[in-house]
């Protein structure tokens, strides 16, 4: 049969569709997606009445159709997204939101308004692709808040980062708090590590809550008292208490990461002890120095920090 009659039997669906007869429009569509399997319209159609009948395994499948046989079509696009969103393909559902934004900008606001899309609008989406480009794929595991469960944070590993031997461990989710000085930008934090440990997690995890806490910006020369005391990590806790922030240098990145807006950067965390907190008290230029002239591995955690 000819494309003409897959046209007819779609404009029979979509009148079925505006008039909620979601079942006998998807007939309709499927029909004319088998005597015409090119038909970019009818396999849209099939995902939106999937997405009507509750069904969006289906539906994100009819989608892929869709999307496959006409890319630019930003309604497929969106369908996409929310059916992927719905069945959890992050992955998916998030680089089809991006394409249709991407073509209908106005659309933003309508996505604010679908529960399952407003986590791939966060800034920390857009943080996590940045991440990965400059620093090449991680795993990632959440951690939660210790007396507020609906509270979350991703952190990132990566083996063999900023050299051979090391780990680079990163936070995914600093960059959604909004500072109160509006002209510092979104940040995320990572830290070097000799040792591949629960606790590099930890750190990075109680660091994130405490500063979106505080409100307290990790600005490079800035020190934050008992972070890894506050774990309890025994030796190390005891050992370097304390975390200092710095340039991420090792990792020979170009900040910003983005521009924005608003504009993304990274931050390096380095545990430090007690003696090396007072010798900082004295002066942030004196600390550096002081690290500097005695060729401390701040990546070290098992360095004594005297």
């Amino acid at each position: 049969m000819s494309q003409a009659a897959a046209d007819s039997l779609v404009a029979e669906a979509e009148g079925l569709f505006r008039a909620e007869r979601f079942v006998e429009a998807l007939a309709r569509y499927e029909r004319a997606a088998q005597i015409y399997p090119s038909h970019a319209l009818a396999w849209k159609g099939i995902g939106n009445m999937l997405l009507c009948l509750e069904r969006p395994h289906d539906a994100a499948q009819a989608f892929d159709r869709a999307i496959g046989l006409r890319p630019e079509s930003a309604t497929a696009l969106w369908g996409g997204a929310v059916a992927h969103a719905d069945v959890g393909n992050r992955v998916m559902a998030q680089n089809y939101l991006r394409r249709a934004l991407a073509l209908q900008p106005t659309w933003i606001e309508m996505a604010r308004s679908v529960p399952t899309l407003v986590p791939f609008l966060q800034v920390s989406t857009r943080a996590a692709d940045l991440l990965r480009t400059a620093l090449g794929a991680y795993s990632a595991r959440t951690y939660r808040h210790a007396a507020e469960q609906s509270r979350s944070v991703e952190i990132g590993r990566i083996a063999g980062s900023p050299e051979v031997g090391l780990w680079t461990y990163l936070t995914i989710g600093l960059s959604n708090t909004q500072w109160p000085d509006a002209g510092r930008p979104r940040i995320e934090l990572v830290m070097a590590s000799t040792i591949d440990d629960e606790v590099c997690g930890q750190i990075l995890a109680n660091l994130v809550f405490h500063l979106a806490e505080t409100q307290f910006f990790p600005e490079p020369g800035t020190m934050v008292r008992d972070v890894v005391a506050a774990l309890g990590a025994s030796n190390l806790s005891a050992r370097l208490p304390h975390v200092y922030v710095i340039r991420p240098r090792a990792w020979g990145l170009h900040l910003p990461l983005d521009i924005g807006p608003p504009p993304i950067t990274l931050a390096q965390v380095v545990p430090v002890s007690e003696s090396e907190y007072q010798t900082w008290r004295r002066g942030v230029s004196h600390f550096e120095s002081d690290l500097s002239q005695r060729a401390v591995d701040v990546s070290d955690l098992r360095r004594t920090g005297a």
